[in-house]
């Protein structure tokens, strides 16, 4: 079952590859022709991100293997790792992009044909929605935070290109107007505006990462969720919950529970029918998850 998971989050993958690598040459000869700043920053931003996501189809079997005592966390923060990476890498590209927008109004800015690239902006909108659409029906049979984090950027990229469309078309209408002088400065105004809107992508993606990698506990919704869960379970057998241990590395959750009850004395039958019904209440929300139980001695002791 793990094999032919791993083996259909690698097709995912290699469809998302693949569609950014199609929209990334498509981009570069709009660039090209249009000399659009606009344009060429969504393809370099495109381009850097599948890059980085076919590196990433070589990280996939590492994150299937079983986790053992020499690899307690088996290779889970490889992923986290490279989420890090990826998200300094995007925002060292939007940053740049900026700063190269800035340089360029401070010259004079740039005359681009409005109308061609606003028709071209809705092109690539419709073809990133139907390229979602498809991503969106095939991630139904995984749970990968590779996937998901791709399935951010095609949404993201579906509403910037409506947004970068409208603009430029609105644009094409100030020729005749007082507002005529702006005309130069339009497009790497768009560019800047498409530029600090993907900025917070990123740096919410190494925030994520960083967190997983120091294995710091998940948010707050994922751990308030696990503690009713296990809450409700532990009520059945009159055991109370002492500590929660909670960690989530890459797309692994890990949950220690430590727990006591009134009279110290601890069935096993019944530690094992909790666990088992909490880590198929956890596994229908997460997918891949850790469950340990664990009696609090230092409680018992006091």
């Amino acid at each position: 079952m793990n094999k032919e998971k791993m083996n259909y989050e690698q097709r995912l993958l290699h469809v998302t590859v693949a569609a950014g690598i199609l929209f990334s040459v498509i981009e570069v000869m709009m660039a090209i022709y249009t000399n659009s700043q606009a344009v060429l920053m969504d393809s370099i931003y495109d381009g850097a991100e599948a890059v980085v996501l076919a590196l990433m189809v070589f990280l996939v079997p590492l994150l299937y293997r079983p986790y053992s005592e020499r690899k307690p966390y088996g290779y889970s923060q490889l992923e986290s790792f490279f989420l890090l990476m990826k998200g300094g890498f995007l925002a060292a590209v939007t940053i740049g992009l900026i700063v190269g927008n800035v340089q360029m109004i401070v010259n004079g800015g740039n005359h681009v044909d409005q109308g061609m690239i606003g028709w071209f902006e809705l092109f690539l909108a419709v073809l990133s929605a139907v390229i979602l659409i498809v991503l969106l029906v095939m991630n139904r049979r995984v749970d990968s935070p590779l996937i998901k984090a791709e399935l951010l950027g095609w949404k993201i990229d579906v509403c910037s290109s409506i947004g970068v469309a409208a603009a430029f078309l609105c644009a094409g209408l100030l020729a005749d107007t007082s507002l005529a002088w702006l005309s130069p400065y339009v497009d790497q105004i768009i560019a800047i505006v498409i530029a600090m809107i993907m900025l917070p992508q990123p740096w919410r993606m190494m925030k994520d990462a960083f967190r997983s990698l120091i294995l710091f506990a998940p948010e707050e919704d994922v751990t308030q969720r696990i503690r009713r869960l296990a809450d409700h379970e532990f009520e059945r057998y009159s055991y109370e919950p002492t500590f929660y241990n909670i960690i989530q590395t890459g797309r692994k959750l890990w949950v220690e529970i430590y727990i006591r009850n009134d009279t110290n004395m601890i069935n096993v039958t019944q530690l094992a029918a909790i666990q088992k019904q909490l880590s198929s209440s956890l596994q229908d929300i997460y997918d891949d998850v850790y469950v340990e139980i664990t009696p609090d001695i230092k409680e018992a002791a006091g």
